[in-house]
């Protein structure tokens, strides 16, 4: 049996809202994948960073079952099966495009090109595009592959493409930054035959949007990319010596910068999650689970894919391993977390899957971390430490921008969303073996993308 071929799409912080319903950025193909396919809205992300996130992607396992995260980052688990241990007993190969942190985890297989790995400061305007393209006009790749491809352009810090700088492709950087996105998928879509193929296109995570209309004057508080880019190549190869000076230096123009903001904000009356979005950085302790960063968008297309369905009901990114097995009729990992969405029925009869939610831990400094869950009507996360600490409760369906906490005025429905996160957290221990060499490589890449 001759299995379909696998393009397995992540655009890094990419936010399902920016594409489905009211959207500012001109991106027809991915409309018209919409159509072509089967789109999730309500799709939770295990994490809300990269790492931990890929983990429980490319495993259909909760993070912290995966061993890449114990008192320090570490990597995979040697007795934890990913996708591609399963696809390769299915004959498939492997190919791929992702930033150097993935070389360092053990979660990704060895890819057949040997371009896989870019600079976290690549992004496709800079020459990734026409690497990917080139791959995929080549016809090297042998059938059945399965194409990897990891996009960091939505990812801090924004650089738009100078042909999309303009307000026809969006008000805000990022807007504009996935219309270029939307171009280049073009291309690729006129070479792929998706009669034979699998396209999942989906996220790490989400992001706040730092750009909003209040009163009618526009707030603007999204990065200069250029110069942080600049920022970055500069110091990443910095002096060891030096590294105490530049985190002391950061974490001070950013304090400082944070109060410019909130003295400036205090003239406006902005709603807790316009306030939020605009302030978010990577500079807080205090960790959150706010949908801006865990809602992410989820589509498949292709080969024995319905056309044009579209689904609210609750999902998640760890239910994505076990959809692409039974899609391909094959077995995979009995004992995972995730579950097959097939088949893709209605709403109305359809189970509402509990999503799993947990904050990337700082690297520098120590961060107040939160775990959680989100089922379709409620969000609860607090203190990973304690159900004591951090309580936050909120109803998404009279308060789905999340502005009001209301777990002081609600106990018993407090005990019983710790009840259900216990629940899954119960068999949370798993043997680890501990490498620091491993724990070091993966925490200076991290630095790199900006996780401090």
């Amino acid at each position: 049996m001759l299995y379909p071929n696998i393009l397995f799409l992540v655009l890094d912080s990419l936010r399902p809202d920016k594409i489905y319903g009211k959207k500012n950025a001109k991106i027809p193909n991915l409309e018209n994948l919409l159509k072509k396919g089967t789109y999730f809205s309500q799709a939770i992300s295990a994490a809300d960073a990269t790492l931990l996130s890929w983990a429980s992607i490319y495993t259909g396992k909760f993070p912290f079952k995966t061993g890449i995260r114990s008192a320090r980052y570490n990597k995979l688990d040697e007795n934890t099966k990913t996708i591609f241990d399963v696809l390769k007993n299915y004959n498939y190969s492997f190919y791929g495009f992702l930033p150097t942190l993935s070389e360092t985890i053990g979660l990704f297989p060895k890819f057949s090109n040997n371009n896989n790995l870019y600079d976290f400061t690549e992004r496709l305007h800079t020459g990734l595009d026409k690497k990917i393209l080139n791959l995929i006009n080549s016809s090297s790749m042998i059938e059945p592959w399965f194409l990897n491809i990891h996009l960091m352009d939505l990812h801090f810090p924004l650089v738009v493409p100078p042909k999309f700088d303009s307000a026809k492709f969006g008000s805000s950087k990022y807007e504009r930054i996935l219309s270029h996105i939307d171009t280049w998928l073009g291309e690729i879509l006129k070479i792929l035959d998706l009669k034979n193929l699998i396209l999942i296109v989906t996220a790490d995570h989400g992001t706040s949007i730092k750009k909003i209309s209040v009163d009618g004057t526009v707030l603007d508080f999204e990065d200069k990319g250029k110069n942080e880019m600049m920022k970055k190549k500069f110091t990443k190869n910095a002096p060891k010596f030096l590294k105490p000076m530049k985190d002391k230096i950061f974490f001070s123009l950013e304090a400082k910068n944070q109060s410019r903001k909130l003295k400036l904000l205090e003239k406006y009356n902005l709603k807790p999650h316009e306030k939020r979005a605009l302030l978010s950085g990577q500079f807080s302790i205090d960790h959150d689970l706010f949908d801006e960063k865990m809602r992410v968008p989820l589509l498949f297309v292709g080969k024995n894919i319905e056309n044009n369905n579209a689904y609210s009901k609750q999902v998640r990114t760890v239910d994505i391993v076990p959809t692409i097995y039974k899609l391909l009729e094959i077995s995979g990992d009995s004992k995972l977390d995730g579950k097959s969405l097939l088949p893709f029925n209605d709403d109305k009869n359809s189970e509402d899957l509990v999503a799993y939610m947990e904050s990337n831990p700082m690297i520098d400094k120590k961060s107040n971390d939160v775990i959680g869950i989100r089922t379709s009507h409620f969000k609860y996360f607090r203190d990973k430490d304690s159900s004591l600490r951090q309580v936050h409760l909120y109803d998404l369906i009279n308060d789905p921008y999340e502005d009001k906490n209301i777990a002081p005025s609600n106990p018993e429905l407090v005990n019983e969303m710790e009840n259900k996160l216990k629940k899954i957290i119960s068999n949370k221990k798993i043997s680890v073996t501990e490498n620091e060499l491993d724990s070091d490589e993966i925490e200076r890449e991290l630095k790199k993308l900006g996780y401090i």
